[in-house]
């Protein structure tokens, strides 16, 4: 989640911040139906109220929503705002949206669930003939020059005294990848394009081969990920380097080994996703010819990056057989109770005396009951 001062610096980001606004100027018509999607404090749905929107929805887990009220006031449209708390995905809209805005990406679309809620803004949230923004993506790979980006990422345990080994340590930190803010010139190869998202047809196939050539020579320190979006109708960015700066900067996926290239060398890649809940497990390699002849070649994946407990592993086979935990007889206590005579204070005097040693004084049972506010309807 983000904090507020977090979401001021999206919108006064001058590139991301003017295509949102262009985008709903683009779409939103007089008596129309918005949805803002991800809304964070409201602030495209409260323009899209100002543009005409005869109803709109600010739909965001988040209690930060909670501050678009206040700016619904202040711009005379509180009248016209619905929140919504909650996940997209997780929701039903009192009526369907003739335009649906959304910004569920990180640094990249592929960002935990984002193609997922995508795809049900469309099939369940959008009117007949209505506009989602974004339309598309293009995801672009190209390997890149930059040694402090580098040392930053696969050279952190460097500092470690020399007697010490900790090759297992960096196998973990090179297996992952990192934000960057790279520049045109550390570029060493052309743009490739991996894949393309289209917002309105079936998620593709997240496993992509590239190929390019080396422009230069220069050493390889890893593969620069980014992306371009039309959002409207011609109306988009870029997060390229050289593009104009934009909030969301690029992916580092960084090679345990550099590797020199001279210009004219062939490169291919190959980046794969596979969803793994709030986030994706990645791969990525690449490899080097030089006169038809394999002269480097790099194999990465973030499961090796990943410290998973042999306990975990076991508890997400389907063949394992669970026993309920202490936890479980707390909220089985707590869940039969709820029935809508019950208030707060109650509930946790019920905790407080089924469980003293879980919850020792009314107030720990009472923080523990306030905290599970997502279970609670008014």
């Amino acid at each position: 989640m983000y904090s507020i001062d977090e979401y001021a610096a999206m919108f006064a980001d001058p590139v991301r911040g003017a295509v949102y606004l262009a985008a709903i100027r683009d779409t939103v018509r007089a008596g129309c139906v918005v949805a803002d999607i991800g809304a964070g404090p409201g602030v495209l749905g409260v323009y899209a109220a100002m543009l005409g929107a005869r109803r709109v929805f600010l739909v965001e887990p988040d209690p930060i929503v909670e501050a678009a009220i206040a700016l619904a006031r202040e711009n005379g449209v509180l009248d016209r705002i619905e929140i919504i708390r909650g996940l997209s995905t997780e929701i039903t809209l009192p009526e369907r949206a003739h335009v649906i805005v959304s910004d569920l990406r990180g640094v990249l679309p592929l960002f935990g669930d984002h193609l997922r809620a995508a795809a049900d803004m469309r099939q369940r949230h959008l009117a007949p003939g209505g506009i989602c923004a974004p339309l598309r993506d293009v995801l672009f790979c190209a390997l890149v020059e930059d040694e402090e980006m580098h040392a930053r990422s696969v050279g952190g345990w460097s500092r470690l005294p020399d007697a010490m080994h900790h090759e297992s340590l960096t196998e973990l930190v090179t297996n992952r990848w990192y934000r960057t803010r790279a520049t045109a010139g550390q570029m060493l190869t052309n743009a490739a394009a991996w894949l393309s998202i289209d917002y309105a047809q079936p998620a593709p196939s997240l496993d992509g081969q590239w190929s390019a050539v080396a422009l230069r020579d220069g050493i390889a320190h890893g593969m620069l990920v980014w992306f371009d979006t039309e959002v409207t109708q011609g109306n988009g960015l870029s997060n390229a380097p050289g593009a104009p700066r934009a909030l969301y900067g690029q992916a580092f996926f960084p090679f345990r080994e550099p590797f020199r290239l001279l210009a004219g060398d062939a490169v291919s890649g190959r980046h794969r996703a596979v969803n793994a809940g709030e986030e994706h497990a990645w791969t990525w390699s690449a490899e080097v010819r030089r006169d038809g002849q394999l002269i480097a070649s790099a194999s990465h994946s973030t499961l090796r990056g990943t410290v998973l407990p042999a306990s975990a592993l076991r508890r997400r086979n389907a063949s394992f057989v669970p026993h309920r935990a202490p936890e479980a007889d707390v909220l089985r206590m707590l869940l039969d109770a709820v029935d809508g005579q019950h208030d707060l204070a109650a509930l946790a005097a019920l905790l407080h005396d089924g469980h003293p040693g879980r919850f020792p004084t009314l107030h720990d049972a009472l923080n523990y009951v306030a905290g599970l506010e997502h279970l609670w309807l008014e």
